[in-house]
């Protein structure tokens, strides 16, 4: 499967370095620094993004918690407290109980819009006997080829990563099966991220070795298990598992049943939430770097061409005769005179300072229709109000602004969609972990939630408004 998306793969580690700021471009950044040029990478993919995470944080994650509840059918007085129980619960949970939530969900906001696609796991966690949502990046979540979207996707696999510390407490736990640990992990995905951070992995701690496992949620058939056939028989019909493998050891640590046990159809549950900027043409959604990329490579080159004729205008360069003049490539650093072989009677003829021009007004202006080029795409342009008609009626300005947000309001109904899917996967962990009653304190006062308020008479959705610009 990774094989089958590796040009999806470099497209992504090219997609991220576009915040590398030692590089942008393909050509190597080490000669043009070790010449003297600009390695300057243009910021107009980046501060898309960062007024896309600014916005959508707001909107999937306000100050009084990111959970709504609605009624499902006709209400009463004891569905409306039903209703209110699990709302002040859940909002509860997301920000007191899950201190993970909200840096997890602001770092995905922030990989969504350069990247297109990010995941989000949620899962009751046999270490911290709590249910979590974790962000899961793009390049740790490997589906098959032929897959329309997840949820029928006929397999998808989790790379994880852990401390083996932390692997050998869910051993303790009897979540995972223990196995041989080799030393030097041996990763499955390169770490591009920890290549732009400038941080490598280094401990000399064996406990804080990281391991690798292999998480891959498939259909297969195990023999004389859950009624299974013979995997022989060509009309078997595969049952959905979960099978975990220590990647290093190639050794199974874990295959576990994913079908709730009541469920005669056994159908195939899902604990992960599919988050996409820009649908894209198959599974993967587009991001900033698919649609606007080649504008930020543009608006890099002629930036560092800009800085270039700057630097070569200030430092004059050029050449000086010596002796008899040579031919061949010389290559003349921002304020050197190479050497010449020649022989002059006159020191004035002696040097001759390169033709360099002042930064071409031309070019500027390119680089300006280039900015505003993506900018326009990236609805990040700022819509000066005050250029509108003073007279015009209010209607007309907020049309106005309505406008210039389509773009952003058609993603956010993409996530409100995928946060509520979240948010119904752990109401369904909280129907089958919490104890029948539980007490909690919100606002300064006790509260007590039942597991049985987690039915089908209650439906959980994102307080976020997709229709609301």
């Amino acid at each position: 499967d990774r094989e089958a998306r590796s040009e999806w793969e470099e497209r992504y580690k090219q997609g991220l370095k576009t915040l590398d700021p030692d590089g942008g471009l393909d050509e190597s950044e080490d000669e043009r620094a070790t010449r003297g040029l600009s390695v300057v990478v243009h910021p107009m993919i980046a501060e898309a993004a960062t007024q896309f995470n600014a916005r959508a944080i707001a909107e999937l994650y306000p100050s009084g918690g990111p959970v709504k509840t609605v009624i499902v059918g006709e209400p009463n007085e004891q569905m409306e407290e039903q209703a209110r129980r699990v709302r002040e619960f859940m909002n509860y949970q997301v920000t007191q109980e899950m201190p993970e939530y909200f840096p997890d969900l602001d770092q995905m906001l922030f990989h969504l819009p350069l990247i297109g696609h990010t995941f989000k796991k949620v899962w009751w966690d046999a270490n911290m006997d709590r249910q979590c949502s974790q962000f899961v990046k793009a390049e740790d979540f490997v589906v098959a080829p032929e897959s329309k979207d997840l949820y029928t996707s006929p397999r998808y696999t989790h790379i994880i990563r852990m401390p083996k510390n932390e692997f050998n407490k869910y051993v303790q736990n009897g979540y995972y099966l223990p196995t041989s640990y080799f030393g030097d992990t041996s990763d499955p995905v390169d770490d591009v991220i920890g290549e732009i951070e400038g941080v490598d992995e280094y401990s000399d701690d064996a406990q804080d070795k990281v391991m690798t496992l292999i998480e891959m949620h498939v259909y297969e058939l195990f023999d004389g298990i859950d009624g299974a056939m013979d995997d022989e028989d060509e009309n078997a019909v595969a049952l959905p598992y979960v099978v975990t493998l220590d990647y290093d050891n190639q050794r199974i640590v874990s295959i576990r049943r994913n079908w709730n046990q009541d469920d005669e159809e056994k159908k195939r549950r899902d604990w992960f939430v599919s988050y996409k900027f820009l649908p894209g043409l198959g599974f993967y959604g587009f991001g900033l770097y698919h649609m606007i990329g080649g504008l930020g490579k543009a608006a890099t080159g002629s930036l560092r061409a800009l800085l270039d004729s700057a630097a070569f205008a200030n430092m004059q360069g050029g050449f000086k005769l010596r002796g008899r003049v040579n031919g061949g490539d010389i290559q003349v650093n921002p304020g050197e005179f190479v050497d010449l072989d020649s022989t002059v009677d006159d020191v004035n003829k002696a040097i001759m300072p390169l033709p360099f021009k002042e930064p071409s007004s031309s070019l500027f202006s390119l680089l300006g229709y280039i900015v505003e080029a993506g900018q326009r795409f990236a609805s990040t342009a700022d819509l000066n109000v005050g250029d509108v008609n003073p007279n015009a009626p209010v209607g007309s300005t907020v049309a106005l602004i309505e406008q210039g947000s389509k773009a952003f309001s058609a993603i956010h109904k993409r996530l409100h969609y995928a946060q509520g899917q979240e948010f119904k996967l752990l109401a369904e962990l909280n129907a089958e972990n919490l104890p029948d009653e539980f007490s909690f304190s919100h606002a300064g006062a006790s509260e007590i939630i039942y597991r049985s308020d987690f039915d089908e008479r209650i439906d959980v959705i994102p307080v976020s408004d997709p229709n609301i610009f």
